[in-house]
């Protein structure tokens, strides 16, 4: 069997050193190449895993100060688009406000859309009730959630008023 000659010489020393020289065919496996070269990557292995494993980022993610700094500047934004009257120190309590909700930015935004620049304490009423986006425009006794809630009406009121109509407001 002839072997395989590559124009690169890099690549040629590579196959040289994989090919066994029985075969001429590259080695299948680490474990062959370690064998046929006098290796024990055991150790190598173990270090290498306990290494990655302390240096692993953890799954829950630690919120940081500039993050909540950024969503404070997006709700800012969008307050300011929604309330053009609102300036400076209203503006700036409001986002604070609806930072404190703990919506995503786009959750934010539609939540803010739905029901107002001043319903950051409806959105947040709603979350814990249950009471979800989708369902601000449903009509219940001819009046729409939002519009509710909007009024005055507490979410639990909404909710129970939904109940006894047979109809559901969460997702």
């Amino acid at each position: 069997m002839t072997r395989p000659r590559f124009t690169d010489p890099a690549l040629q020393a590579a196959y040289d050193c994989l090919a066994p020289a029985d075969t001429g065919a590259p080695a299948d496996t680490a474990e062959a190449i370690a064998a046929r070269e006098g290796l024990n990557l055991a150790a190598d292995l173990a270090a290498v895993r306990r290494r990655t494993a302390r240096s692993a980022p953890t799954r829950q993610r630690i919120p940081r100060r500039d993050d909540s700094r950024s969503l404070q500047a997006l709700a800012f934004t969008l307050l300011s688009r929604q309330a053009v009257t609102l300036r400076g120190p209203e503006l700036r309590s409001r986002a604070q406000a609806w930072v404190r909700v703990g919506l995503w930015p786009q959750e934010m935004e539609a939540w803010i859309g739905a029901v107002g620049v001043d319903g950051a304490a409806i959105a947040r009423d709603c979350r814990t009730a249950g009471i979800a986006l989708s369902a601000m425009n449903v009509a219940l006794d001819g009046r729409r959630v939002k519009d509710r809630l909007r009024g005055g009406e507490p979410a639990s009121s909404v909710l129970a008023r939904a109940a006894a109509c047979g109809r559901s407001l969460s997702d």
